[in-house]
C-alpha cells in the first residue's frame, strides 16, 4: 500500500480508531505489555506512531514517575484523538511527524513505545535503527508488532502491512544492538492471534 494511501486510511478512521481497538481487546494486551516493564522513573518517554495514544495510556495507567512524555504521529487525525485520550496528562507533547522527524537528538529517550508500527514501513529495519539511536544506552523499548496468522492476513488486506515471527523480531533487535530482549505473549482475543508484545534493553 503507498504511504499517501494509508494516510488517508487513517485521517478516515481515526474518530473511531480507539473505540474499535478497544472493542477489539488491544489495550488490554498493552496492559499486559506494560506490566512486563520495570517500573523505573523515566526522564523522556517517547511513544512513537501514537496512533490514538492506546499504547502509552496503557503506559500512564500504572501510576509511572516520567518529566516528558513525547507522543508522535504523522496523522494529524490521529493525534487529536491521542489529545482526547491523554491531554490530562502533565507534561506532554503532542508532535505531528514521521518517523526521524520528532525533533529529538540521539540518546535522549529512557523509554520508547511504539505499537503497529514498525510492520507499516517501508523499511522496518530502518525504524529499528532510529529507535536504537533514540535511546540512552540501558534505554527500554516496549514494542507490538503484527505476526503471522491467518488473521493477520485478512488484516493485512486492508492495511498492507508486514508481519514478523517472534524468532524474526529477536534477531532484528538483537541487529540494532538491544539486548535483554523478552517475548510478550499476549493471552486472549484478537490480539493473541495478531500480535506479539517485545520488551528489550538499548546496550
Amino acid at each position: 500500500m503507498s504511504e499517501s494511501a494509508l494516510d488517508n486510511l487513517y485521517a478516515r478512521f481515526a474518530n473511531r480508531w480507539h473505540g474499535d481497538i478497544s472493542r477489539l481487546g488491544y489495550p488490554d494486551a498493552y496492559d499486559r505489555l506494560c506490566a512486563a516493564l520495570p517500573k523505573t522513573p523515566a526522564q523522556t518517554v517517547l511513544d512513537a506512531g501514537t496512533g490514538s495514544g492506546a499504547l502509552a495510556q496503557a503506559w500512564a495507567s500504572r501510576d509511572v514517575s516520567y518529566e516528558r512524555l513525547i507522543l508522535l504521529d504523522k496523522s494529524p487525525e490521529m493525534l487529536d484523538q491521542a489529545r482526547v485520550t491523554l491531554g490530562h496528562l502533565p507534561n506532554t507533547e503532542f508532535k505531528c511527524g514521521p518517523l526521524g522527524n520528532a525533533g529529538l537528538s540521539s540518546a535522549s529517550v529512557d523509554l520508547l513505545l511504539s505499537a503497529h508500527v514498525i510492520e507499516h514501513l517501508e523499511e522496518p529495519q530502518a525504524g529499528l535503527k532510529w529507535f536504537a539511536q533514540l535511546l540512552r544506552p540501558g534505554g527500554l523499548i516496549a514494542l507490538s508488532v503484527s505476526k503471522p496468522h491467518w488473521c493477520t492476513a485478512l488484516v493485512r488486506w486492508r492495511w498492507g502491512h508486514k508481519s514478523f515471527s517472534p524468532d524474526t523480531m529477536r534477531s532484528m533487535l538483537e541487529d540494532h544492538g538491544f539486548t535483554d530482549i523478552k517475548t510478550v505473549k499476549f493471552e486472549k482475543g484478537p490480539p493473541s492471534r495478531t500480535s506479539c508484545g517485545y520488551i528489550a534493553r538499548r546496550a
